[in-house]
This record gives C-alpha cells, sequence and structure tokens, in this order.
C-alpha cells in the first residue's frame, strides 16, 4: 500500500473516531443536559434614576446553556455545530429546554422565562419523555421564545413555529437582528409575528433605525442588551428603553 493510501486511511479512521466520540459527548449531554447550565441572566428595569440597578424591578430572566470552562463541553456554539452536523440538534434542544422548565418551576421562577429555540426544532414535537416537563412548565412560565438570525433562514419553517409557539402561550423577541441580513425578513414579517420585544444591542455599532420604528408601530417594547457600561445606560434610557441586561444590571447565576 503506497503512503498516500496509508496516509488516507489514517484521515478517515481518525474522522470516524472524532465522530463517534462526538456522537457519544451529545447523546450524554441529552441524557445529562445539567451539564450545560443554564445560566440565568437578569432583565431589569432602567428607567428609574433612583434605583439602585442591581436591585431594580425585575422582567424575568435569560436561560443560555454553558458548558463549564475547561470540560469538552465548554465551547457550547461549536458543540451546537457538531450536534447539527449529526442531526442531533433537535434532541439536545428539547432535552435542555425540558431541563430548564424544571429548574425553573422548582424555583417558583419570578417574571418572565427568555430563552431560544434552535430552528430544528420548530414545528418538533415534545418527546414523550419529556412531555411532563414541558406541559408543567406551559402551565407556570411565562416564556419568550427568542427568535435570532438563523430563525429566519427558513420562512416556512417559521410560521409553522410561530403558530405551534402561539398555541403554548409563549411570546416572542426580536433577538440581536440589527445589521444582520435577517433584518429584511424579520422587518416584512414583523405584523404578522408581533414580537412582544425587539432587542437594541449596546454592545454591537448595528442598531436599526428600521427596527427601533417597527416595534414603536406595533407596540412592541424595545429591550436594551450588552448594557455593560455607564455609557451604554445613558444611551438605552435616552432611547426609552426601560428594561435591559447586561454587565451593569446582575451578572449570570446558576440557579434561581
Amino acid at each position: 500500500m503506497s503512503s498516500l493510501a496509508l496516509s488516507s486511511s489514517t484521515s478517515l479512521t481518525d474522522a470516524l473516531e472524532r465522530t463517534r466520540h462526538t456522537r457519544t459527548l451529545v447523546e450524554d449531554l441529552i441524557s445529562h443536559p445539567e451539564q450545560l447550565g443554564p445560566d440565568f441572566t437578569p432583565i431589569r428595569r432602567i428607567d428609574d434614576l433612583d434605583t439602585v440597578l442591581t436591585r431594580a424591578p425585575l422582567l424575568g430572566w435569560k436561560a443560555t446553556g454553558r458548558g463549564r470552562p475547561g470540560t469538552a463541553v465548554a465551547d457550547t456554539l461549536a458543540l451546537l455545530d457538531e450536534a447539527r452536523r449529526l442531526g442531533l440538534v433537535e434532541r439536545l434542544d428539547w432535552s435542555f429546554r425540558c431541563h430548564t422548565f424544571d429548574l425553573a418551576t422548582q424555583a417558583s421562577l419570578q417574571g418572565e422565562l427568555h430563552l431560544t429555540p434552535e430552528p430544528e426544532t420548530f414545528g418538533a414535537p415534545c418527546p414523550p419523555r419529556l412531555a411532563v416537563s414541558f406541559l408543567r412548565g406551559r402551565r407556570a412560565l411565562a416564556v419568550c421564545a427568542e427568535l435570532h438570525e438563523d430563525s429566519f433562514v427558513d420562512e416556512r419553517r417559521l410560521r409553522v413555529a410561530v403558530d405551534q409557539m402561539r398555541e403554548w402561550g409563549w411570546q416572542f423577541v426580536y433577538a440581536d437582528l440589527g445589521g444582520t441580513p435577517a433584518e429584511r425578513s424579520a422587518l416584512e414579517l414583523m405584523e404578522w409575528i408581533r414580537p412582544a420585544y425587539v432587542q437594541v444591542n449596546f454592545a454591537s455599532p448595528h442598531r436599526s433605525a428600521a427596527l427601533v420604528q417597527g416595534a414603536s408601530r406595533i407596540g412592541a417594547t424595545l429591550m436594551g442588551i450588552g448594557v455593560d457600561s455607564a455609557p451604554a445606560l445613558a444611551q438605552a434610557r435616552d432611547l426609552g428603553i426601560r428594561w435591559a441586561r447586561g454587565a451593569l444590571l446582575g451578572q449570570s447565576v446558576a440557579s434561581l
């Protein structure tokens, strides 16, 4: 066998081993989603100048999956990409979502729960093994689904998902869409989706006047994110933003 053939065979073996290892890792996460947290970030009121921000009234919490630093799941975005390549995102997202519901209901969460459904779960039914957690969460929690740029890639799938989430009683958040390729689609669908909140990211230079105007037109509430500094807070207040999250408003916590 030539050295080239040996090299190709070794590369294929290595690739298959990496795939096997990744599949095992993701399957373990599906069974044990607590490895991804979540972290809960407070969303607080910012329009009262006399309020200490870290004790300001609470709108709710943004739940985000974060692997513990130094572990094999530390890079959560890369892990999601691998799960997507293996066709496992739907199962992972449902498992993590229902785990988050369990934590929130056990803690009698105060306010709204904001989370990000992965597009692969749009229109997908809840797995039977998670049905109790999901139904309990539907009854107990005020859920807001964040729609990010990738939510708008497939309009037909998005419409199915929005109808489904409306049946569940969820509201919607336009999440950091300013300056993205999805902004035009989001604006075209705004009257139909009618998000409860439209985010303005103060950690990004891309702040869309069109999205702000659209929010005003349909009566959506502007929400600041990336409010990490006094200048960002001042800009948010100048724009009339009432609710926000960011470093000035409290760090993410692992338990409620």
